[in-house]
């Protein structure tokens, strides 16, 4: 885990099984019995179901430090899939633990709020960004709700082709359209860098 990444706290450290996933492994599948909250340790696991017409919709790319599947703790099955996108180690809660332990420690039930808070801002983001018709509105409100610093600096969670998938566009369409806006001048690109140019 990078030193950025908050450590799973000890509460739930003494509830969790930890558990290594290589790139490709599922750690739930859509339809399975909903008996586990989990921690990213380190890795990248995206979470995504199928749309009307077969095609996969990212719902979220978890990063090292983040919950993930937390609706499970008041649901029977996942609704989606969790793939691995890269090699993750993963802290499973069990969900009956975790609710026990909101009952009882108010001070942890706050931050479980908290946590779950954040994640709410970055899914209203990202459903915002998705309702964006042009592609290049979308990199754009990309770095702005999630790039860092004053120049609104992006770090690539995983391929470019992944990154299409969380914006909704085919790997094709987000590959012209960077080459475009880094051709116009609106964005600068590096290895696993996006950055808006004049940071707005």
């Amino acid at each position: 885990m990078s030193a950025a990444s908050p450590p799973l706290p000890k509460a739930l450290a003494a509830l969790a099984q930890q558990q290594s996933f290589a790139a490709g492994d599922r750690v739930f599948r859509a339809g399975a019995a909903a008996r586990h909250v989990h921690f990213l340790v380190q890795g990248q696991v995206r979470l995504s179901r199928f749309g009307r017409q077969g095609e996969a919709v990212v719902i979220h790319a978890a990063l090292a430090g983040e919950y993930f599947a937390e609706a499970s703790l008041h649901s029977e099955r996942y609704h989606c899939d969790a793939e691995v996108l890269q090699p993750a180690l993963v802290a499973s809660i069990p969900s009956s633990a975790l609710r026990e332990l909101l009952q009882r420690d108010a001070e942890f039930a706050m931050h479980w709020v908290a946590i779950l808070s954040r994640q709410l801002r970055q899914t209203r983001a990202r459903v915002e960004r998705l309702s964006l018709k042009g592609a290049a509105e979308r990199v754009r409100h990309l770095l702005l709700t999630e790039g860092k610093g004053l120049a609104h600096q992006y770090t690539l969670r995983g391929s470019v082709k992944d990154l299409a998938a969380e914006l909704g566009l085919t790997h094709e369409a987000l590959y012209r359209t960077l080459a475009a806006m880094e051709q116009q001048g609106v964005i600068e690109r590096r290895a696993t860098t996006i950055t808006l140019r004049g940071g707005r």
